[in-house]
């Protein structure tokens, strides 16, 4: 993974500190935070690494819709997806010393119509090219995330697919963050990855359309976000179709590679 260097990442994780300081309150309603207003979509600069070239989950999933030119309408509420609640482990646990899903757990290389264009691991889950201030301030709220794995699928259209797959140290902790993104499901809090050179696809501009879905299975916290190849802002209801069978999939593939305490 190619980081950012020196003072940059230390103001980062200076931010995140001073966040953690000043959020002692308890968080708001989700109706407070509905009227809060919500952050751009994020898209990174991270350099991912290219790549050469499936037992039922229970999950609460939400899915929203960016309206661009940078700005939010329509978000449609969230849904429940097949399966109907996240499913933690049964026992609280303690911080342990288990690792974190990789890519190579997680992302299979092909998924029926989808090919994997490139991966990254982050152990901290927190830098700036991986999600916004305040994801990364809930993170260190709650008992932390153990690392985080992310890919970028490609369909035969060339329609773009963001995958991230979260390992926390407390499966409760799951539970309440598909929680909290789901009222909000046109808060992008996880950066859209830049296709590599070489990949055929395009860097698609900030008022590209996004759709994004979330899903919980024990440890791992899943967000998906899928673009149309041009970047067009609509059919988002065909976006939302074409990135659930691509979640669910991933979702079946980490999930048997879940830490258990």
């Amino acid at each position: 993974m190619t980081g950012d260097q020196g003072t940059s990442d230390e103001q980062w994780d200076e931010f995140v500190r001073e966040f953690h300081r000043s959020s002692a309150t308890p968080r708001q309603s989700a109706a407070e935070q509905a009227a809060s207003p919500r952050p751009e979509p994020k898209r990174g600069r991270r350099g991912l690494a290219t790549v050469s070239v499936l037992c039922l989950l229970a999950a609460v999933a939400g899915a929203g819709y960016w309206f661009g030119p940078w700005r939010q309408a329509g978000a449609r509420p969230v849904t429940a997806a097949r399966g109907g609640s996240v499913a933690p482990a049964a026992v609280r646990p303690t911080v342990q010393a288990f690792g974190a899903v990789t890519p190579e757990q997680a992302f299979p290389v092909v998924v029926d119509g989808y090919a994997r264009v490139a991966t990254v691991a982050d152990a901290s889950c927190v830098r700036r090219d991986t999600v916004g201030p305040t994801l990364a301030g809930m993170f260190t709220q709650d008992h932390g995330c153990r690392g985080a794995a992310l890919a970028l699928y490609k369909d035969v259209s060339g329609d773009e697919y963001n995958i991230a797959v979260f390992t926390m140290n407390d499966p409760h902790d799951v539970i309440d963050l598909v929680t909290v993104l789901g009222t909000h499901p046109t808060d992008f809090e996880v950066v859209a990855q830049l296709p590599p050179k070489g990949s055929g696809l395009r860097e698609l501009g900030a008022d590209s359309g996004i759709v994004q879905s979330y899903a919980g299975y024990g440890h791992l916290l899943m967000v998906g976000m899928a673009q149309w190849s041009d970047g067009h802002a609509s059919d988002y209801q065909r976006l939302e179709d074409k990135l659930s069978p691509l979640l669910d999939a991933i979702a079946k593939e980490a999930a048997p590679h879940d830490p258990r305490p």
